[in-house]
């Protein structure tokens, strides 16, 4: 059982990587930066461009890329000056990438349970809300869910007991955590809700929204 957990668990991030690199788009001339911390990324996303560095938030490189992959669930500080800092370096196609808050519950408290270091969970609307406020505007998005076992996941937490407790609490009718766990067999399954973004500069001030043609 434990084998198929964690063929489950590898399976599952395989794929949300080559989605992500899917999304990406990345192309054979691209100078990359991988700002993500997402396991394995730089080297899924390796193969298909020019040239690929990685770098943390805080010391973001003064060069020019023509592709940019960030997250903002660890990101530190000021998110917004962070947003506008990845789009001075990036002189093309900027792709975000975080877990997103739904209506099932306060999925936030489960995930920073796991991961003390993660920031406050948004909702769709505040993740577009954070790039206008950024002066950027989303050209694509992609939001989906992902499915996984709950003990590889929890591998490395402070408290799994009380992560599993609370879980299954909900499963008998308790409060709801965000998590939407279920029970697969006599195993702990939960879903996380994800969304990529592609995002650009928006129009300069004083410039004016275009008039729709008649």
């Amino acid at each position: 059982m434990l084998h198929s957990r964690s063929q489950a668990h590898s399976t599952n991030t395989a794929c949300h990587l080559r989605r992500l690199v899917d999304f990406a788009e990345p192309r054979p001339d691209d100078v990359c930066l991988d700002v993500s911390g997402v396991s394995g990324l730089a080297s899924a996303i390796r193969p298909w461009v020019g040239e690929l560095t990685s770098a943390a938030e805080e010391s973001l490189p003064s060069g020019s890329f023509t592709l940019v992959v960030a997250p903002l669930g660890h990101a530190r500080g000021d998110q917004v000056r962070l947003v506008r800092d990845l789009f001075r370096v990036c002189r093309g196609r900027l792709v975000l990438a975080d877990l997103v808050r739904t209506r099932a519950g306060d999925g936030d408290h489960i995930e920073r349970l796991r991961d003390p270091d993660r920031t406050k969970m948004r909702t769709f609307r505040e993740l577009l809300d954070l790039v206008e406020r950024a002066g950027g505007q989303t050209r694509r998005m992609d939001v989906f869910t992902v499915e996984r076992p709950i003990d590889p996941w929890l591998a490395g937490a402070r408290d799994p007991d009380r992560i599993r407790r609370e879980l299954t609490a909900e499963i008998d009718g308790g409060p709801r955590t965000g998590a939407r766990p279920r029970l697969i067999g006599s195993e702990l399954w939960f879903t996380q809700s994800w969304a990529y973004l592609a995002v650009e500069p928006g129009r300069r001030p004083g410039r004016g929204r275009a008039r729709p043609r008649r």
